[in-house]
């Protein structure tokens, strides 16, 4: 049987993500699809907006068979992290076969040829037109970021030069649209991986990944086919959530969640961490002697988390990196060296039924199930890094009560998700 597998953070899930479920199938005929989610903390840099439970519910009703949860120091990290962290994750559940994400471009070639050219090994570098393109990269980036042009920029004008100079052709914005930037990422991770799994990607229909369809009618999908994650979240914030762009099923279980978390219900407890770590911010995972400087000196005038994070901002540093650190110092997550071997273990969140025979076929990575049952097969350093997981699910629920004022289970008492 077919597994294709799918990186994601379903915050929340909407029909865009049930189209890429039923996409991933199609195109790749597999019959079950493992989705490795983030956990209760997201890629871009803060909390997400209802916790990993009812976001995995939701993704199990609408055509995933099996969710995992992608541990907190890759979820929230950057794209490369955290493509990094999710590749590994399904590379180290041995049995998928394929990995499909969206992209705003649609063409898996153009990705691949730029996935292949950003991985560290000198054979990808040659599927890209040989080991010389790389110094001819690096001098053109160089030069460009010394004329002021910002990273993101300069990367991709300096990576459509190399292309152009081997008679490729690198499509405009390949680097500069998030899915794009997403899809390369898990490309080159794969590629550093000595991945077997085939890459697939979806054409991303609707909103773009930052439309808050600020503008639109709120009872109309004539604008656009699909609904944003960041436009769905937009009118929670404003109360006038009507569940537009959520599929029946995973709306009923929407419409269940006690409450709706923002970051700016975390600032208390992120304020206290910082200064708590005042001398050690540069240990956090991505948090650079500069960033750490500037976290000192906007921690005494900042009222708010938002406040925060826009007297940190420079042009060299972007608002998502800002958030992410903010959220690495209170979750703890410090600096180490990735796992080039199989991950330790994954947390599996729920599944159906009929997919628990795949669950037999890994071997080499633990299989969290109960939690209080199944850790005791860790050893001391899997151990630590499981504690970082647990500490952002206590922390998560820990707020998620104050705000809704409802008792929630601790996470060793949470129990697999059947459906």
């Amino acid at each position: 049987m077919a597994v294709v597998g799918i990186i994601c953070e379903y915050n929340p899930f909407h029909e865009g993500h049930k189209y890429h479920i039923q996409k991933a199938k199609e195109l790749t005929g597999a019959d079950t699809v493992v989705a490795i989610m983030s956990g209760d903390f997201v890629q871009r840099g803060g909390p997400a907006v209802v916790d990993k439970y009812t976001r995995a519910r939701m993704a199990l009703l609408e055509g995933a068979d099996l969710v995992f949860e992608l541990p907190v120091r890759y979820s929230i990290s950057s794209a490369e992290d955290f493509a990094y962290g999710g590749i590994l994750a399904l590379e180290s559940l041995s049995f998928v076969d394929a990995y499909c994400f969206g992209s705003e471009c649609g063409d898996i070639q153009a990705l691949e040829r730029a996935g292949y050219f950003f991985a560290a090994e000198k054979d990808a570098f040659k599927k890209a037109g040989g080991d010389s393109c790389l110094n001819v990269y690096r001098d053109s980036l160089n030069c460009l970021l010394k004329e002021g042009h910002s990273y993101p920029e300069a990367r991709e004008a300096a990576y459509r030069e190399v292309m152009q100079r081997n008679g490729e052709d690198a499509q405009e914005g390949i680097l500069s649209s998030p899915n794009n930037i997403l899809g390369i990422e898990y490309i080159k991770a794969a590629a550093q991986l000595h991945s077997h799994m085939k890459p697939v990607t979806v054409l991303r229909e609707g909103m773009g990944y930052n439309d808050s369809g600020e503008g639109e009618p709120r009872d109309s999908h004539a604008a656009h086919l699909f609904f944003s994650a960041t436009a769905i979240r937009e009118r929670m914030r404003e109360g006038s959530f009507a569940y537009e762009g959520i599929p029946q099923a995973a709306g009923k279980v929407l419409s269940q969640a006690d409450c709706y978390l923002e970051e700016e219900h975390f600032w208390t407890l992120c304020s206290y961490a910082i200064r708590n770590r005042w001398e050690g911010l540069g240990q956090i995972k991505d948090v650079s002697p500069e960033l750490a400087n500037r976290f000192r000196d906007s921690w005494y005038p900042a009222i708010s988390m938002k406040d925060f994070a826009e007297k940190c901002k420079t042009k060299n540093v972007t608002m998502s990196r800002i958030r992410r650190c903010i959220f690495q110092v209170l979750l703890g997550v410090e600096k180490t060296e990735r796992h080039t071997g199989n991950l330790p273990y994954l947390r599996l969140l729920g599944m159906r039924r009929r997919a628990a025979g795949h669950l037999k076929r890994v071997s080499e990575t633990v299989i969290l199930v109960r939690l209080s049952r199944d850790m005791e097969r860790l050893g001391k350093e899997e151990l630590q890094m499981l504690s970082e997981d647990i500490m952002a699910s206590d922390v998560y629920r820990s707020v998620g009560m104050s705000v809704s004022g409802i008792w929630r289970p601790e996470e060793y008492k949470r129990r697999l998700i059947l459906i």
